[in-house]
């Protein structure tokens, strides 16, 4: 995983801003956010199905469980300074079913809901939660108002609970959006994520 980060300059900053991520990665900017520090906003692109074309050609590498940028299941955080305006440039880059995108709060596997409604979620900030069709994309534009830990989710049927999520934090005291992959969440057997 290390050769993931190898053409990356690390981000100085300490994983003490990051509660619980001892077995987490180096935090960097990846290829897929472009920051702008002085108009305090962050463009970032999110790809459903990233990783699709990978998971199809192997055999037994988790074809049951969809992506965002190649991550699943909270094996990448993607974190941003509080009171950032974000905006997400999503895409569904599935040949086949619809995908969405939604802030929500954190859930435990047993708490996960069946689907998420609009109502779910954080800020009013999503794409349809029914979804956009395959090789579609669509923005997500919101202010993280408030320090604390999210889901960026599919809230499409099942979706969630197949693992379809990835961390969302919002910090205090970051100087750019950022994210951090969680080595011990992320089988070495597994197609790599989006760098």
């Amino acid at each position: 995983m290390l050769a993931r980060f190898a053409q990356l300059a690390p981000v100085a900053l300490t994983l003490s801003l990051f509660p619980g991520a001892a077995q987490a990665g180096e935090p960097f900017v990846p290829s897929w956010i472009k920051n702008d520090p002085a108009a305090k906003s962050a463009a970032v692109e999110i790809i459903a199905d990233w990783n699709v074309v990978a998971r199809y050609a192997k055999e037994n590498v988790r074809t049951d469980i969809m992506d965002f940028n190649g991550y699943w299941g909270g094996n990448l955080t993607l974190a941003v300074p509080t009171g950032w305006s974000v905006r997400i440039e999503f895409i569904n880059h599935s040949s086949m079913i619809k995908h969405s995108l939604m802030v929500t709060r954190t859930y435990t596997q047993l708490e996960m809901p069946i689907k998420l409604r609009e109502e779910d979620a954080i800020w009013g900030a999503y794409v349809d939660p029914g979804g956009i069709w395959p090789q579609h994309d669509a923005q997500l534009n919101f202010v993280a108002k408030q320090s604390g830990s999210y889901f960026l989710a599919c809230p499409r049927e099942n979706h969630l609970r197949d693992g379809q999520w990835i961390g969302f934090e919002v910090r205090d005291g970051l100087e750019q959006a950022m994210a951090i992959v969680h080595e011990d969440k992320f089988p070495p057997e597994d197609p790599p994520g989006r760098l």
